[in-house]
């Protein structure tokens, strides 16, 4: 089971991410099943060439697509992608998300969109579920004021969140289609929360509990096959 938490800078990502580890491997332990965590958008530790290039580079379009793509396949090469369960912040759809307005004017379809993605984050899976966080606009540059960081300011703009969130409208409506399911061979479950109104906490206890289902229909099924054979 793999859950990837989405939405654009700001949203609390990572504060969800923090507040839900605990919960998650505790789970886990108790139930003796394989946990992994993944931040496929996050720094490759030990630094590569381009993320030395970082401080410079920052603005530059096509150095940052390299950059997370570099960093997408780090993280998912050294991801135990068959763990019971799987949790990350971000995902592949963070990708699609960022240049779906860039296909839209390339006149890509969104098959074509996803084969330019995928052909450079070759190693991360797609998600089962995806948590969508949200938060109004208003909200969204208070925080940014807040975090007062010298680095991503393009991201903090009334126009670029304004067009994220579009992206991501986009991106999900297409994803609900047959033909997207056809194309991952899978479909994704989606769950949004406005993060200004619903806490991390309440957030945790709705995905445990959507964990807790899953793992529980899953062992009724196998019980199932088991008492046929």
């Amino acid at each position: 089971m793999y859950i990837a938490i989405e939405g654009i800078k700001g949203t609390g990502k990572s504060t969800l991410l923090k507040t839900l580890t605990p919960y998650l491997k505790t789970y886990c332990n108790s139930n003796q099943q394989c946990l992994a965590i993944l931040q496929p958008t996050k720094p490759i530790p030990q630094g590569s060439y381009l993320e030395h290039g970082f401080a410079q580079q920052q603005n530059n379009d096509t150095y940052i697509r390299a950059l997370y793509a570099e960093r997408s396949n780090y993280h998912a090469a050294r991801t135990d992608w068959n763990s019971d369960l799987i949790i990350s912040d971000r995902s592949i759809l963070t990708s699609l998300a960022v240049r779906w307005h860039d296909a839209i004017q390339d006149n890509l379809s969104p098959s074509e969109h996803y084969q330019q993605v995928r052909s450079r984050e070759c190693l991360i899976a797609i998600p089962d579920i995806v948590i969508q966080l949200d938060t109004p606009n208003a909200t969204l540059l208070e925080r940014y004021a807040q975090r007062n960081r010298q680095y991503g300011r393009h991201e903090e703009t009334i126009a670029s969140v304004i067009a994220m969130k579009n992206n991501y409208i986009g991106l999900f409506n297409c994803l609900n289609s047959t033909r997207a399911t056809y194309l991952l061979d899978k479909s994704i479950h989606l769950y949004r929360y406005d993060t200004a109104v619903v806490s991390a906490q309440t957030i945790c206890q709705e995905i445990m509990a959507m964990i807790e289902q899953y793992f529980a229909e899953n062992s009724s099924e196998f019980l199932l096959k088991i008492s046929i054979v």
